[in-house]
């Protein structure tokens, strides 16, 4: 009776194992993330990284991720269609490498509309919120759900042969651009655009496709361009690029509540330190670009200054226009956000 009442009891057991051994695995979350940067780039070590580290600690075998960096999935303008399509769970993508998908997110490319890249990425963040006007118009027809944002630092122009000093230097120019907001300021300073992503900028600088860039100085060693940009001109913003980590809504719909907040939450950790090591490297990387790869600042004056800028300020109306639809309505909600935000701080 005994061995009998052990045999049942143990065959219990074993059952009781294997079905919460199998409940285990089925409820594991399987995530394909796409992106289109080096695996050791400053916005995946600082940001996505992350991200997937705190949702690995907080889930744990809940969740489990493969990633696919470089362009290994998909080019980088194809990303917003793997994520649409469900070839991948999840993408890391700049805004500008889609711009009829994505239109009015781009006004956090536009120049001069902040200095402080953590406040602009709060403010993509609160307008990339369920229902607020990024996802409305942008991320919602899309079929996807933002994480969390980033704003890159301001850019400046870099080029490999001839320094910019005067507006009269942009003549003849070309200038690797990335989205329509960028394209305007090359163009309203006189300057050829050349859209095209940052894998890509290397090998055109040295085939002379484009004779440089308008581009942040931490973003240039990951692509190795500081051994083809000799000279940059800093004083006047160049506007800056947005980035945001996307996922199939239905996906993220798909997720238990708990798990969304978890998503939600540890993107805006990432997010906040992402802006963080931007915000105190940018600088640093220029200096140690300087001393070491014979990089050569120029720093406008103020009257190339003002003359500059009377440019720049122009091109916010020239963007929402091109826009059209909710162009100026972006950048007025965009404006007041980036104000509130930096009154707070």
């Amino acid at each position: 009776m005994n061995i009998s009442i052990k045999g049942a009891a143990l065959g219990v057991a074993l059952t009781t194992a294997l079905t919460a051994g199998a409940a285990s695995a089925q409820d594991t979350i399987d995530l394909k993330i796409s992106h289109a940067f080096p695996p050791t780039h400053y916005l995946i070590e600082h940001g996505l990284d992350i991200w997937v580290n705190g949702l690995k600690e907080d889930l744990g075998d809940r969740v489990d991720f493969t990633i696919y960096p470089a362009q290994q999935l998909g080019k980088a303008a194809e990303g917003l269609d793997l994520v649409s399509n469900g070839a991948a769970d999840l993408v890391f993508t700049a805004t500008s490498y889609h711009p009829t998908q994505i239109t009015v997110s781009g006004v956090a490319e536009l120049p001069g509309v902040f200095s402080d890249i953590c406040v602009a990425t709060r403010a993509s963040m609160e307008m990339s919120r369920e229902g607020a006007l990024f996802d409305k118009v942008d991320f919602e027809p899309s079929g996807v759900r933002a994480i969390y944002n980033a704003s890159l630092p301001t850019y400046n122009v870099v080029t490999a042969t001839r320094k910019v000093e005067k507006l009269e230097d942009f003549e003849g120019l070309k200038l690797r651009t990335t989205g329509a907001a960028m394209d305007l300021t090359a163009r309203t300073l006189g300057a050829a655009a050349v859209r095209m992503p940052s894998a890509e900028l290397f090998q055109a600088a040295q085939r002379g496709t484009v004779d440089g860039a308008l581009y942040l100085y931490a973003g240039m060693p990951p692509y190795d361009l500081q051994t083809v940009f000799k000279h940059s001109t800093e004083g006047v913003s160049m506007g800056s690029t947005h980035v945001v980590l996307l996922m199939n809504r239905e996906k993220f719909d798909s997720l238990p509540d708990d798990v969304q907040e978890v998503f939600l939450r540890h993107g805006v950790a990432a997010a906040e330190n992402n802006c963080a090591w931007m915000a105190e490297n940018d600088s640093l990387v220029r200096d140690k670009m300087v001393d070491e790869a014979g990089l050569e600042v120029v720093k406008l004056g103020a009257e190339e200054t003002a003359r500059w800028k009377e440019r720049t300020d122009a091109v916010a109306a020239d963007w929402a226009a091109s826009v059209g639809e909710h162009g100026a309505e972006a950048v007025e909600a965009y404006t007041a956000a980036v104000g509130r935000i930096a009154a707070k701080n």
